[in-house]
């Protein structure tokens, strides 16, 4: 099979070999035991562990393995299912979660699309997260799929060499998208709609505001077409202490509110609040160079 992959330091192709993947260069990454490779240089760290720690990867699993957000799994299968039933190739198709966390959504998505007959595509699966806790996380859920650390800021693909990228509740980089999406290729990005988790924010903000619209649309705009948009919301009721904190240490406020704020959240053993959750489809323009 011909790689996909893009070696960091040299940008050649990677090419699997015994122990990972290594470049012509001979540059060689090698495969943690857990089944992840590590691709960001040491050089490029801006911090001795990026991304989410331990207590909140944990946090998330625990929070998405209960089925609250399932709803959204679901809305984003769809979306996904509907661009590759409209693929028409013989060969494989690649498919990148960009800021896949602890793999829930892209273990879900090929769950999915395995029981979807209207895609016949053979498809590879990749999962790239630029916290190495999340990464570990995720190679438990389904280790026959391709797990890298790395940052969204500089994505170990070859220009043009991907299908579709999912980009769930994650920054973003729109130009990196559009380079490694092939011509017509698709980006779905999911993103909180206006009342989304209302119920927490009114106990954390004095005055709640709905969010704003995600500066993506804008950001897009040159080099993708304008989105489709899908919005699934449905209430949800916490019923434990455990919960709340799961949910709280998933989200932006975790780190953004005060003591006092948090320990407002802590005293809690219920929360009604509502899930709001747009799904923005983007297609790749013909013209458009990443």
């Amino acid at each position: 099979m011909t790689s996909i992959l893009q070696c960091p330091v040299c940008r050649e192709p990677l090419l699997v070999t015994a122990t990972g993947y290594q470049c012509a260069a001979n540059h060689s990454f090698d495969a943690a035991r857990q089944g992840y490779v590590n691709l960001v240089l040491a050089q490029n760290k801006h911090s001795k562990e990026p991304g989410d720690d331990p207590e909140m990867v944990l946090s998330r699993r625990r929070f998405l393995d209960l089925g609250y957000y399932n709803p959204v799994s679901d809305g984003i299968n769809e979306a996904v299912g509907t661009v590759l039933a409209g693929l028409e190739r013989e060969n494989e198709c690649c498919v990148l979660d960009a800021g896949c966390g602890e793999g829930f959504y892209l273990q879900r998505l090929k769950e999915a699309l395995a029981h979807t007959p209207e895609v016949r595509l053979p498809i590879t699966y990749h999962g790239v997260d630029v916290s190495k806790f999340a990464v570990r996380q995720a190679t438990q859920r389904d280790r026959t799929m391709a797990w890298f650390v790395a940052s969204i800021n500089d994505l170990p693909f070859l220009d043009t060499s991907l299908d579709l990228v999912l980009n769930v509740f994650s920054p973003a980089n729109i130009p990196e998208f559009s380079r490694i999406l092939k011509q017509g290729g698709s980006l779905i990005f999911v993103n909180p709609g206006p009342r989304h988790l209302n119920g927490l924010r009114e106990i954390i903000y004095p005055v709640t505001r709905e969010h704003a619209p995600p500066a993506i649309t804008e950001k897009a705009e040159a080099l993708f077409a304008p989105a489709t948009v899908a919005r699934i919301t449905y209430p949800l009721a916490l019923a434990s202490n455990q919960e709340i904190m799961d949910l709280l240490a998933m989200t932006p406020y975790y780190w953004n509110i005060d003591q006092e704020t948090k320990g407002k959240v802590a005293a809690l053993d219920r929360l009604e609040l509502e899930v709001d959750v747009e799904i923005r489809v983007f297609k790749k323009k013909s013209a458009a160079r990443g």
